[in-house]
């Protein structure tokens, strides 16, 4: 219930920052205890998320468009949040086509990885807690894996699927 809620949350501000307005804050405190968090500035971590949370990571999608990514896995669960944009990813050996307002929900231990792109994405990734004894970061299988591979920017395909 707890990610559900923070992944709602996570698109309303979004959703306000795509349309131009942004998010009213709260007076500064010490940042362990503040509940507001840019991560146009910097990701989401431990060092600065809220005190209450526990949270592993949340950021803005970086390097996405970058035409490279590397195939990997977390010891946590993680959710993309795609605001704008068209690709085709891939999660646990199947690949899926995404586009603006779809979350893809990611199982602790699921390699995943962006195979092409279609348009520039724009979103957010959303780690959960680690289990104890857990690792944060991107993990990989292999070290090809861990080089990561070039990511092309391709025409949108006949079967990307119709709004």
């Amino acid at each position: 219930m707890k990610t559900e809620l923070l992944a709602a949350l996570g698109l309303l501000l979004m959703s306000t920052q795509l349309n131009g307005q942004q998010p009213t804050t709260a007076p500064t405190t010490k940042p362990a205890d503040h509940p507001i968090v840019n991560t146009l500035k910097g990701s989401m971590t431990a060092k600065n998320r809220p005190s209450w949370s526990d949270v592993t990571s949340a950021a803005v999608l970086k390097g996405v468009n970058s035409g490279h990514f590397d195939r990997h896995y977390h010891d946590c669960n993680e959710y993309w949040l795609i605001c704008k944009g068209k690709a085709k990813v891939w999660v646990d050996g199947q690949s899926y086509y995404v586009t603006d307002g779809d979350i893809v929900c990611i199982r602790k231990g699921q390699e995943h990885d962006i195979l092409e792109l279609y348009e520039p994405i724009v979103g957010y990734h959303f780690e959960d807690a680690t289990p104890p004894g857990g690792r944060t970061g991107h993990l990989h299988k292999t070290e090809e894996d861990r080089k990561g591979h070039a990511v092309p920017t391709l025409p949108l395909p006949a079967d990307f699927p119709k709004d």
